[in-house]
């Protein structure tokens, strides 16, 4: 009888604990915040505990370009997303097609080669405080619609021709008439002599963006532009030419904070009429503004299409700094004591 129990025990044991391993790999993929887009691109997302390593996609003719197309993407502060490249890819870029703002709380990478990453996503893009970066190249975060490769486009919506999108990516098409905001809490950090881009309707930028040595650019572009940087000097352009409008709905700014969920938007609130505003200081952030408060590079370019706010800043260049608004004013704040200064 003992050794009959034995082995009815041991065969208990053992279902039980492969019954635990697939409980465990269910919770995992139902944690999984990154999913891939079923539209053919081919993106692979694959859980390696809190890593999910990002493979697959579809490369352009000459094979410099690596395309990947996700449902959702979002990651919790002890996440990691792995973008996995080669040598012979010279830009990475994902798009976010579901309609859903991304939430990023945790770790960007990219490795297997030197690659600059793109992340597209019209709805809206949140870096939260424990976002941080470990990308061998520059790093750019956009809200437009489309990103242009000369006469082609990687478009957010709809199938793209991946094999004619070669050469470097240079303009940005925001086909909405407000496009979606990007708001970083987090540490966003790029190698020395790389840069960073956050592109969008309306950009803040109340953590830390670091570059040294390289360029930061951050732009609010209005509704219905093309925003063009050219390489050389990273100087920018903006061109009326809207091309055929999208069905993307971006999350409004007050909507985007109040449905982050990444518990640290101690720096911005939404007031009691629905407008957001810098904590402790009563100054309104609203559509078409740049926000930024610690900037370090060899070059910056702060770019807003309406109010150019620096709450408490430390802007620290090398190089040039560029501050450029279209309501002729840059509103600073020293000790909280506001003050707009007139320029243009």
């Amino acid at each position: 009888m003992n050794s009959v129990a034995q082995k009815i025990g041991l065969f208990l044991l053992t279902q039980a604990i492969a019954l635990i391993a697939v409980f465990q790999a269910i919770v995992i993929v139902r944690a999984q915040s990154i999913t891939p887009a079923t539209d053919g691109t081919g993106s692979l997302v694959t859980p390696n505990g809190n890593r999910l390593d990002i493979g697959g996609g579809s490369l352009s003719g000459d094979g410099a370009n690596l395309f990947h197309s996700f449902q959702k993407f979002g990651l919790d502060s002890n996440q990691i997303a792995n973008f996995l490249s080669n040598p012979n890819i010279h830009n990475i870029l994902g798009r976010v097609v579901g309609g859903d703002p991304s939430v990023i709380n945790g770790l960007l990478q990219v490795t297997g080669g030197n690659s600059n990453l793109f992340l597209i996503n019209p709805a809206g893009i949140v870096f939260g405080a424990n976002a941080s970066l470990n990308v061998p190249a520059d790093f750019t975060a956009t809200t437009a619609n489309s990103i242009g490769f000369g006469s082609s486009s990687f478009n957010t919506v709809g199938n793209n021709n991946y094999t004619n999108l070669v050469g470097t990516p240079n303009t940005f098409a925001f086909t909405t008439s407000e496009p979606g905001s990007i708001v970083n809490f987090g540490n966003l950090a790029v190698s020395t002599g790389k840069n960073i881009n956050l592109l969008g309707g309306t950009v803040i930028s109340t953590g830390q963006l670091s570059a040294p040595g390289g360029n930061i650019t951050v732009a609010a572009v209005p509704g219905e532009n093309l925003l063009r940087i050219s390489q050389p000097g990273h100087l920018l352009s903006l061109e009326i030419q809207p091309p055929a409008a999208t069905s993307v709905n971006p999350a409004t700014l007050p909507q985007l904070l109040t449905g982050a969920g990444v518990g640290n938007a101690n720096a911005l609130k939404v007031n009691s009429n629905g407008q957001v505003e810098l904590t402790g200081s009563g100054i309104g952030v609203n559509s078409g503004d740049v926000v930024a408060k610690n900037v370090t590079s060899g070059t910056a370019t702060l770019s807003a299409a309406r109010n150019l706010t620096l709450p408490e800043s430390q802007l620290l260049t090398t190089g040039d700094l560029n501050l450029l608004g279209t309501c002729n004013k840059i509103r600073y704040q020293s000790n909280w004591d506001n003050r707009d200064i007139p320029f243009g």
